[in-house]
């Protein structure tokens, strides 16, 4: 089957009105649209888009959604820049707070010996609290704790799924204001 160079052109074309220009999603970004940037800059990744400034804002964009695992992805391409290490590594620690959050709950594996960096990230406030023993503990089966944090109470509890997902629930003057879940 043989393609016209104007059929290819036209394909490539309308590829491209399908998805943002990189100027669109730093306003995006700008303007906390993080889900339409992560998705977006995934797919600009996908396609072969490796700058480690644009990749930095797509892992900030995903990790503010709770998107923690295309972390992942997108660590392996920042190390050219001191920049690029740093967002690496954030993302890095982010992916292993979530682990280790999940085989704490799930598996009650000891994390007071551990240390890792400290981030402003809903995981890091819950991981430093759990590695320094400042929950109580509401019931054991299914593992549900609670967190005082300055004026609000994180709850972390397992929700019965296929595979379990480890549920945190930040209050503030006892009305619930956030929701993540992780697995």
């Amino acid at each position: 089957m043989r393609f016209s160079i104007a059929t290819i052109a036209i394909f490539l074309l309308s590829i491209n009105l399908n998805s943002k220009s990189i100027d669109a999603l730093i306003r995006d970004f700008q303007k906390r649209n993080f889900k339409v940037v992560c998705q977006e800059g995934m797919r600009k990744y996908q396609a072969g888009n490796r700058d480690e400034d644009f990749l930095g804002m797509v892992g900030v964009a995903c990790a503010e959604i709770d998107y923690i695992n295309p972390l992942g992805i997108l660590q392996k391409s920042l190390r050219s820049t001191k920049a690029g290490r740093n967002n690496a590594s954030y993302f890095a620690t982010l992916i292993l707070q979530k682990k280790l959050l999940y085989q704490f709950m799930l598996d009650n594996i000891e994390l007071g010996y551990l240390r890792v960096p400290d981030t402003g990230h809903i995981l890091s406030v819950v991981f430093k609290n759990l590695v320094l023993k400042n929950y109580k503990v509401i019931s054991e089966n299914p593992k549900s704790l609670e967190i005082e944090d300055g004026n609000r109470k994180i709850k972390v509890y397992i929700k019965k799924a296929t595979p379990p997902k480890v549920m945190v629930d930040i209050y503030k003057n006892g009305n619930k204001v956030e929701s993540h879940w992780y697995r």
